[in-house]
């Protein structure tokens, strides 16, 4: 399914006509990214995607809530109440999206919100008894998943495999660093226009 199933995709790319069938845009392989694509990028993203969608699942059946609600379960486990922005940073989820997801819990009784003494415009999230009862049974069968995905790599391939998504971020964080400003991009190739003519 992945790229380590077929390495030329590591070393090579092939004609973007690959990617079509009949003339029409076919699946897209690992080892058919189309030019303006990485091939790290895609193989990433799908594979993120794939492990959310075994978790999501699993609690949707296990415990009727989604795959947010899940992590704020597990963020309220660890504390006694925390701000909606802490479980922002927690749950690494969207602002809206997050507040969907609290509204929703306290809707079911999983979660409940008080006053926060320090600060008047926040309030400060907990879970309910029927909240930590429901984290309680969750957490037993999420863990099998998780540990599994863990236990496919040696302690030594998980700290080479977090080393490269570190260098796999830096070097995109510097490739868009890099990028010109936009005024300075010459969306039609054709013109013989310089940049500080595009800019005018």
């Amino acid at each position: 399914m992945y790229c380590m199933q077929n390495k030329v995709c590591l070393v090579k790319r092939r004609e973007d006509s690959a990617m079509l069938l009949n003339g029409r845009l076919k699946g897209m392989e690992l080892s058919q990214v189309p030019h303006g694509a990485s091939v790290l990028a895609v193989a990433v993203f799908r594979l993120s995607r794939f492990l959310k969608s075994q978790v999501m699942r699993t609690v949707s059946d296990a415990g009727d809530i989604g795959l947010v609600s899940w992590r704020i379960l597990m963020g309220l486990s660890l504390v006694d109440t925390a701000t909606q922005r802490e479980l922002v940073d927690f749950t690494r989820m969207e602002q809206a999206q997050l507040s969907r997801a609290l509204k929703d819990m306290c809707d079911q009784g999983l979660i409940d919100s008080k006053p926060s003494e320090t600060d008047r415009r926040a309030r400060l999230f907990f879970l309910t008894e029927e909240g930590r009862a429901t984290h309680q049974t969750l957490l037993p069968v999420v863990t099998r998943i998780t540990d599994a995905i863990d236990a496919a790599l040696s302690p030594e391939e998980r700290f080479q495999f977090l080393e490269m998504c570190s260098r796999i971020e830096r070097a995109a964080s510097s490739a868009v660093t890099e990028l010109p400003d936009a005024g300075q991009i010459n969306l039609n190739p054709d013109s013989e226009s310089s940049p500080e003519e595009v800019r005018t």
